[in-house]
């Protein structure tokens, strides 16, 4: 690193000065901030930075608590995981209805949707048939006509009409 570099945004740096500040650092790790120090005027300006942040914090006044107030939150802390823990079996119960409703209408759609699938399919010659269902109820007569233009001449003049009629 270049000396104009800021070491404050270098956790790492940070994280080994604090921890150099603290003497929690080991011997070997210690001399080689040391030297670091000594050849780095950034860096030393960082750890006196941090150093004067320690001093600063060594002049503020010491709270003093009282035991009503130790007293106090420990018992909001007991209370609010009573509550946390009293709605646990509300959530497990929720979740294992959810389940069970899944695990119960899935079948169901999936035997809807087979069902509604294969009864299309089935009836696909069934509508050809019931499309065509007159001329197979009169195939009979049809065979006595001579032919087709035979049956159109008779249709053309209307002597049918009625009968067409009524079988609607």
């Amino acid at each position: 690193m270049s000396e104009s570099e800021s070491y404050s945004t270098n956790d790492d740096v940070y994280e080994q000065l604090v921890a150099y500040l603290d003497g929690e650092l080991d011997a070997e790790t210690s001399q080689q901030v040391e030297r670091r120090l000594a050849e780095n005027v950034e860096y030393r300006r960082e750890l006196q930075q941090l150093q004067r942040a320690w001093d600063m914090l060594d002049e503020l006044p010491r709270a003093e608590v009282s035991e009503s107030f130790t007293q106090t939150t420990v018992e909001m802390i007991a209370l609010s995981v009573a509550e946390e823990l009293a709605t646990v079996p509300r959530r497990n119960r929720l979740r294992a209805w959810s389940v069970w409703c899944a695990a119960g209408i899935g079948p169901l759609l999936a035997a809807l949707v087979g069902y509604l699938a294969v009864s299309s399919y089935l009836d696909r010659p069934n509508a050809a048939l019931q499309r065509d269902l007159p001329v197979i109820e009169n195939m009979d007569l049809y065979e006595v006509a001579d032919s087709i233009d035979f049956l159109r001449q008779l249709e053309a003049t209307g002597l049918f009409a009625e009968e067409s009629d009524d079988a609607r």
